[in-house]
C-alpha cells in the first residue's frame, strides 16, 4: 500500500501519550495511516505519493475551536458596522464613524453598530435611546450592540419600528430596561430582548452571505483552526415587514443547506448548536463527517460585562458599571429561569438524545444548571457548561463526576482582566476567573474558547492558549490573575485538541495523530513547548503555516 501523502523534516507533536513525538507522518484515504520514524514510514512511499517537508517546522493535531458563532461572525462582517475596541481607541473616533454611516442610511433604513466596549474605550459615554436620538439620529432606526452581545442599546425610532413600547411585556429570558418611572431607556439585556429589534433589520441575500461565510471559515483556518463549533446558530428572524423573502429559518436552512453541499471544498469541519427549538424536541442523527448538529444552547444566566452574570455577592457600582448600565444596586446579575424552568427546558431534549450546552458565567448560575444535569442523570449526553467563569473547585469537581464537558473562557482576562479586577468583579473574583487547573486537576475533558464575535479580534486560538498558561492582560505581562490557576503549554494545547474532540463526540477520529484518525493537521512555525509562553501570541514568534483537513492542504494564504 502505496501512501497519498508523507510529512518530514520537523517535530511532530501527536497529543498521543502511547506516541507523543514522530519524525514523519502518512496519510491515506484521508486518514492517518502512519506515524513514527521516517525509515519505517519511507518503504511505502510510492511514485504517485506527495512527500511533503515541514522544513523544521512543528505539527500538530488540527486546532478546534469549542465555542464560537462563525455564522454571527460572517453576518457582523457583512452586514453590521464593527466599531469595537480592537479597532478604534476613542470615542471620536467611533462617534466619526457612526455619523458616517447613518449620513448614507435612509431616514427610515436601518444602522446596526457592532463591538460597543467601554471597558477597552473608557472615554465612551453612557448610552440610551435619548443620547442615540440626540446624537447621532431621531428617525433612522439605530441599534447598539455591545462587545459581549447580551445587551444593546436602541434609538427610539428602533424600538418604535419593532413595536416595542413602555406597555410590552418582556420577553422570556431578556429585559427591555425601564427607568423609576417605568419608561423605556433604550437598554436591551440579552438575547431575547436585543433580537426583538434586530430581527427588523434587513439581512443580505444568501448568495451575498454565503460569500462572507466562506471569507469567515478562511478566517478561522488561518488561524490554525480545521473544527469550528457553531455555538448558537442563529441568524435574526427577519420580519415580513422587513421587505425580505427569506425569512429568520428558512434564510439559516438555506445557508447551511448550501453550505452543506460545498463542505468537502471548506477549509473547516463545522460542529453546530442550535437554539432550543419544538422540531429538535426529537433527535435527529446526523453522522457527517465535515458539518453536523451537535447539540441544543441554552443560557442560564448573561455576561459580567453588562452585570448580569448570576453571581453569590452584589457586584460593586461605581462609574464604569454606571456607564455599562449594570441593574442598579444591591445587582446579584440574573438567573434567567428558575430551576424548575430550566428543568423543563432541558428535559424535553435530554430525553430526546440531544447534548445540551447551558451557557453559565456566574458561580449561583453554574449551580442551577449542575443541579439540572444531575436531576437528569445520563452521563453518556457529555451535556456541557459554556463558560464558566466564576466556577469553584467543587463545582469542576462536580463536572467530572457527572460527566459534565466545561468549556472555559479564560481569554476574558486577556482583554479584561484590568477592568475584571479594578470595576467590575473585584480582585478576588479576578484571580479566580475560569480556574482551568481545577478541570484538569479533577480529570474533566475540558477545552478552552474565544467565543468570536463576542470577544475582540479575529480567532486567536494561540492568544487564548497563552491566556490560560499566563493569565495576563495583552498589554501587561507583570499583573497575573491567578497564579495559582495558570496550566502548561501542554494542557492549553490539550483544550484546544483531545478536549473539544471529546465534547464534540470525535475522541476517535479528532484531536490526536494517531493511526486511524483523520488528517486534520495544524503546521505552525515554532515549538510552542520550547518558545517563551508569554510569545504565544507574538506572530513573529510563532505563526500558523498551513492547515489540512483530511490531508488535503487548505493553501489558507492563497
Amino acid at each position: 500500500m502505496n501512501y497519498d501523502s508523507v510529512f518530514f523534516g520537523g517535530t511532530i507533536i501527536t497529543l498521543d501519550e502511547s506516541n507523543p513525538i514522530a519524525e514523519a507522518l502518512a496519510v491515506k484515504d484521508g486518514l492517518i495511516a502512519a506515524v513514527g520514524d521516517y525509515k519505517d514510514i519511507q518503504s511505502n512511499i510510492g511514485k504517485d505519493t506527495e512527500v511533503i517537508d515541514l522544513k523544521h517546522h512543528t505539527m500538530l493535531p488540527g486546532f478546534i475551536e469549542a465555542h464560537s458563532h462563525v455564522i454571527l461572525t460572517a453576518l457582523y462582517n457583512l452586514a453590521y458596522t464593527d466599531v469595537g475596541g480592537y479597532k478604534y481607541k476613542t470615542y471620536s473616533a467611533i462617534q466619526k464613524k457612526m455619523k458616517e454611516v447613518i449620513a448614507n442610511t435612509a431616514k427610515d433604513g436601518w444602522c446596526v453598530f457592532t463591538g460597543w466596549d467601554v471597558e477597552l474605550v473608557p472615554d465612551l459615554p453612557e448610552l440610551s435611546a435619548d443620547y442615540l436620538d440626540t446624537t447621532f439620529a431621531e428617525h433612522t432606526n439605530v441599534l447598539v450592540i455591545t462587545m459581549n452581545g447580551h445587551s444593546a442599546y436602541a434609538n427610539r425610532a428602533a424600538l418604535s419600528s419593532s413595536h416595542i413600547s413602555a406597555d410590552t411585556p418582556d420577553p422570556p429570558g431578556g429585559t427591555y430596561v425601564r427607568d423609576k418611572d417605568g419608561n423605556l431607556t433604550g437598554q436591551l439585556l440579552e438575547e431575547p430582548a436585543v433580537s426583538q429589534v434586530l430581527r427588523r433589520a434587513t439581512l443580505p441575500s444568501v448568495s451575498t452571505f454565503l460569500e462572507a461565510v466562506r471569507a469567515t471559515l478562511k478566517e478561522y483556518a488561518r488561524a490554525g483552526l480545521t473544527t469550528a463549533t457553531e455555538m448558537d446558530l442563529y441568524i435574526p428572524e427577519v420580519c415580513q415587514d422587513a421587505g425580505v423573502e427569506e425569512l429568520g429559518s428558512q434564510f439559516v436552512d438555506n445557508v447551511m443547506q448550501v453550505l452543506r453541499g460545498e463542505i468537502l471544498r471548506l477549509p473547516l469541519r463545522l460542529a453546530y448548536y442550535t437554539p432550543e427549538n419544538d422540531k429538535d424536541k426529537e433527535k435527529s442523527f446526523n453522522t457527517d463527517k465535515r458539518l453536523w448538529h451537535a447539540g441544543i444552547k441554552l443560557f442560564a444566566d448573561g455576561s459580567p460585562d453588562c452585570g448580569t452574570a448570576a453571581i453569590k455577592r452584589p457586584y460593586p457600582y461605581n462609574d464604569v458599571s454606571e456607564k455599562l448600565c449594570f441593574p442598579p444596586p444591591p445587582n446579584y446579575g440574573i438567573l434567567n429561569w428558575t430551576y424548575d424552568q430550566l428543568l423543563n427546558r432541558v428535559k424535553p431534549y435530554h430525553d430526546a438524545g440531544w447534548q445540551v450546552a447551558i451557557h453559565a458565567q456566574g458561580d449561583r448560575a453554574i449551580d442551577q444548571v449542575l443541579q439540572v444535569y444531575e436531576a437528569l442523570g445520563g452521563k453518556n449526553r457529555r451535556h456541557r457548561i459554556e463558560h464558566m467563569g466564576l466556577a469553584s473547585e467543587d463545582q469542576l469537581a462536580k463536572c467530572a463526576l457527572l460527566n459534565i464537558g466545561p468549556s472555559m473562557f479564560v481569554s476574558q482576562l486577556y482583554y479584561y482582566g484590568k477592568t475584571f479586577s479594578k470595576d467590575l468583579l473585584g480582585k478576588d473574583y479576578t484571580d479566580n476567573w475560569a480556574p482551568v487547573d481545577f478541570a484538569f486537576k479533577y480529570g474533566c475533558n475540558v477545552s478552552l474558547h474565544q467565543d468570536t464575535p463576542a470577544l475582540p479580534g479575529p480567532p486567536q486560538p494561540l492568544a487564548s492558549m497563552k491566556a490560560a498558561v499566563a493569565r495576563t492582560h495583552k498589554d501587561d505581562g507583570t499583573t497575573v490573575y491567578g497564579p495559582k490557576h495558570r496550566i502548561s503549554v501542554h494542557q492549553a494545547i490539550q483544550a484546544y485538541t483531545t478536549g473539544p474532540a471529546w465534547q464534540l463526540f470525535r475522541e476517535n477520529e479528532l484531536g490526536r495523530l494517531k493511526v486511524g484518525f483523520r488528517a486534520d493537521l495544524v503546521i505552525l512555525s515554532a515549538n510552542p513547548y520550547l518558545i517563551d509562553p508569554m510569545k504565544l501570541d507574538d506572530p513573529n514568534t510563532i505563526h500558523v503555516v498551513e492547515t489540512y483537513i483530511d490531508g488535503h492542504c487548505n493553501s489558507i494564504w492563497m
